[in-house]
Order: C-alpha cells, then sequence, then structure tokens
C-alpha cells in the first residue's frame, strides 16, 4: 500500500496505539501521530517529576512507543495546563492561531492522504484540549491547502490536501453514537504472521510504555473493529478504503 495517515489528539495517551500498529505492520502505510500537547500538566505515578520535566518523560515515553508500534511521531507547542471543560477556553490558554499555525505544518510537511483524530468536535471527549484538537484538525484540512493561509511556510513547505479526514468513533455502540452506522470498519486486531504476533499484541507494548500514567493494555488477539466516521474531503470510496 502506498499511502500515509496522521492521527490527530491532544495529550500523550490519546492515540488508538493499535490502529497505528495495523497500519504501519499490516497494511505497511506510513502513519504518524500528532500530539499537540507532552502531557506536562498531568500526573505522575512513578517519580516526582511534574511541568515541564513530566513533559520530558512523557515524551520520551511516546518516543518509545512509536519504536515498537513503528508509526512516526510530531508535537506542537501546546502546553498542556491541565482539565478544562471547553476548547474556548483552551484556546484562551493556547493561542488557537498559533497551535494551528504548528498543525498546518505538520500536515504540510508530512503530507497525509488521510487525516484521523480521535476525537470529535462537539464536546463528547469530556475534555477541553480533546475537543480543541479535533477543531483544529478540521480547521488545518482546510488551511494547509489555502496557499493565503500561514504563507511564511511556503519557503520550506508547498500547501498539501489530503483527501479526507475521519473520526474514530470510540464506543462499541457506534451507530448508537452517530445515529447511523459508520462509514468505514477496519478490523484491527490483525494478526501478523512475519512477526508471530498480532497487532493489538505489538500495541498492548506499545501502549505500556506510557509508565508515568500507569497505562497499559492486554496483549491480546482475535477481532477488534475499530470504526470511523467522513468528516470531510473526498467521499469517493471511502466506504472501503482508508485512502
Amino acid at each position: 500500500m502506498l499511502g500515509s495517515v496522521l492521527y490527530i489528539a491532544a495529550h500523550p495517551d490519546d492515540e488508538n496505539t493499535a490502529f497505528l500498529t495495523s497500519l504501519t505492520q499490516g497494511r505497511l502505510a506510513r502513519t504518524a501521530y500528532l500530539s499537540l500537547t507532552r502531557g506536562d500538566g498531568g500526573q505522575n505515578l512513578i517519580g516526582d517529576e511534574i511541568g515541564e520535566a513530566l513533559g520530558v518523560i512523557r515524551t520520551q515515553e511516546l518516543l518509545s512507543a512509536r519504536a515498537i508500534d513503528g508509526a512516526e511521531q510530531y508535537f506542537s507547542r501546546a502546553l498542556d495546563f491541565g482539565f478544562t471543560k471547553t476548547p474556548d477556553e483552551t484556546f484562551e490558554f493556547w493561542g488557537k492561531d498559533s497551535i494551528l499555525a504548528d498543525v498546518v505544518w505538520v500536515v504540510r510537511a508530512y503530507r497525509p492522504d488521510v487525516i484521523v483524530t480521535r476525537f470529535p468536535t462537539d464536546g463528547r471527549g469530556g475534555h477541553g484540549h480533546h475537543t480543541a484538537s479535533a477543531i483544529l484538525a478540521e480547521a488545518a484540512f482546510e488551511a494547509a491547502a489555502d496557499s493565503t493561509r500561514f504563507p511564511e511556510q511556503l519557503r520550506y513547505v508547498r500547501p498539501w490536501r489530503a483527501r479526507r479526514l475521519l473520526w474514530n468513533v470510540f464506543g462499541s455502540d457506534t451507530t448508537k453514537t452517530l445515529g447511523h452506522p459508520p462509514v468505514l470498519t477496519i478490523d484491527i486486531g490483525g494478526y501478523q504472521p512475519l512477526l508471530g504476533r498480532s497487532f493489538s499484541e505489538i500495541a498492548g507494548q506499545s501502549r505500556s510504555m506510557h509508565k508515568s500514567q500507569g497505562f497499559g493494555a492486554a496483549e491480546r488477539r482475535g477481532s477488534i473493529p475499530s470504526h470511523f466516521e467522513q468528516r470531510l474531503g473526498d467521499r469517493r470510496g471511502a466506504t472501503c478504503s482508508m485512502a
């Protein structure tokens, strides 16, 4: 498969590691995760470091996770300053245009065929940072293709339009969540015979790198459906293909 996917969310640990693994190890697609923050506003279960020092730890945890699942890793300048209830409150601290510029830069530099968000734009993600990450991803989808937006970047990168933007729907009853069946369902629990492991087993090891948060995932085998709702872009062929 010749294709690339950029997954966008707010924090270290927000990424769907099994989905990333299924792309890199199964479809052999170029894949990256853009975490807008480095997790420096969270808690630390393995030491006394907080703030910037914790951000350094969680940065290394993300890089360790990517070394296992095979995806690339990007960040923005957004500060994880703790829990917020709304994206508007988040943007007051972040500066919406500044972080949008960062997301546009990654899209233009990475040039993904497909952009995937972990959270929706309507607040169901439960955290202002989560909702803000989806809002910025959708805004960047359009802005990255517009040469009048952030033109100072065009000394180094060219405008880029991804083919489509999808929301990786969470929850088991996606028809109830969406009000209709998802546009695309992918089994991310497949088996990689060359490695002798399933994608979810590899993802469990990757997920367990988030040690400062006490995170881990069972290394299991079997079918794991992951559902996607198309939000923006070309809908032709979207029901059967990521790209």
